[in-house]
């Protein structure tokens, strides 16, 4: 029986001692982890010290936000207003009375008038479209005098009015973002939102009304209320699972919102962020969050300083991300060991030892 004790420990400290030999040694301080661009925002220099308006990044639209559209109208003076689709147009004849006309410009751009073929205005001034008519009325009266003005003009954008104003928001627009992620609002039948700061799409929108011939339009684009977004922490943490937050999170600060990560067992310089939304197909990064939680550096001589360039490399998370500490080498042999040996060997055999392998491997275990 001592024999077969002492065989147990031989085999128990070799297993051990094996496990110790094949860990790999954390990353050192000059590896710097590759992260995609989209990742995070931007880089500062090493010798600034971050504060707020330079850390915070820019807020991205997402699923089920609800923003607010308000309206603008510039009412400025343009001497050269062209005609556009749907304005109304008087065409009288001061001694031909029976041939005055007002017509509204049609969608080919067109007015039809008595007696001459259609006449093509859109995009052309008053004057131009009253020199046309009187080049094509010569043709029916002797020296003929004409007289062209609007009886209504900018048509779509009275119509806009009318369709945004409410009483209690006057003209501006409470509008959801879709679950697809996008918008619709008058004459824009659906925009993509989601994935966009509020400044982008406000150029995004004002490009899309201009491209309508409402140049006088000028929308801006407010959050009104944001929804709650979901980041996902796995592995080697005290309470793995779902984070639901409105606030804004980086790496670390999901990590530490799940309870912190177990010292004795997480592979820190090798953790894994899994990023789906917004991008055409998931992307990964491998973060060495080792590396961001080391504050110090060497200088000369020796000596340590305060090192702040690492903290640049922490990651703002977005809705869906994924992120997994994994487990050190020496905690998976440990568990190896743990498992072959305390729940196989030992059960199996029916071993009556005073000896077990949980007096060394017990530190690895996870914090109950």
């Amino acid at each position: 029986m001592n024999k077969m004790r002492l065989w147990a420990k031989i085999l128990a400290a070799s297993a051990v001692l094996l496990g110790l030999v094949g860990c790999e040694r954390p990353a050192t301080d000059n590896q710097v982890p590759t992260i995609p661009p989209k990742m995070f925002r931007s880089d500062w220099p090493a010798s600034e010290v971050p504060v707020a308006h330079i850390v915070r990044r820019d807020y991205r639209i997402r699923e089920g936000d609800q923003l607010e559209i308000i309206y603008h109208v510039r009412h400025q003076r343009n001497p050269e207003y062209r005609v556009k689709i749907q304005d109304v147009i008087a065409v009288r004849f001061p001694f031909k009375h029976e041939l005055n006309q007002i017509e509204q410009v049609q969608s080919d751009g067109k007015l039809y008038l008595d007696l001459i073929e259609p006449v093509p205005v859109f995009g052309r001034t008053i004057a131009e479209v009253k020199r046309d008519l009187e080049q094509r009325y010569d043709e029916f009266i002797k020296e003929p005098k004409i007289t062209v003005s609007f009886k209504e003009s900018n048509v779509k954008i009275n119509e806009l009015k009318r369709a945004i104003i409410t009483a209690p928001r006057g003209q501006s627009r409470l509008v959801p973002v879709t679950p697809d992620g996008s918008i619709s609002l008058p004459f824009v039948v659906s925009m993509r939102a989601a994935g966009k700061t509020p400044e982008e799409l406000h150029r995004d929108l004002n490009q899309a009304y201009s491209a309508l011939g409402l140049d006088e339009l000028e929308v801006t684009v407010n959050l009104q209320t944001v929804a709650p977004f979901t980041v996902y922490v796995l592995g080697e943490v005290r309470r793995p699972g779902a984070l639901k937050t409105t606030q804004e999170v980086s790496l670390l600060q999901a990590i530490a919102q799940a309870g912190s990560y177990l010292a004795p067992r997480a592979e820190l310089s090798k953790v894994m962020l899994v990023r789906r939304r917004h991008l055409p197909r998931p992307g990964a990064a491998v973060v060495n969050v080792h590396q961001l939680l080391e504050n110090r550096k060497r200088v000369g001589q020796g000596g340590v300083a305060a090192d702040m360039a690492k903290y640049r490399y922490d990651i703002w998370l977005e809705d869906g991300d994924v992120v997994y500490v994994p487990t050190t080498e020496i905690a998976k042999r440990a568990d190896y060991i743990e498992y072959v040996w305390t729940r196989g060997i030992r059960a199996v055999g029916g071993f009556n030892s005073s000896y077990s392998v949980d007096d060394s491997v017990d530190w690895l275990r996870p914090n109950p």
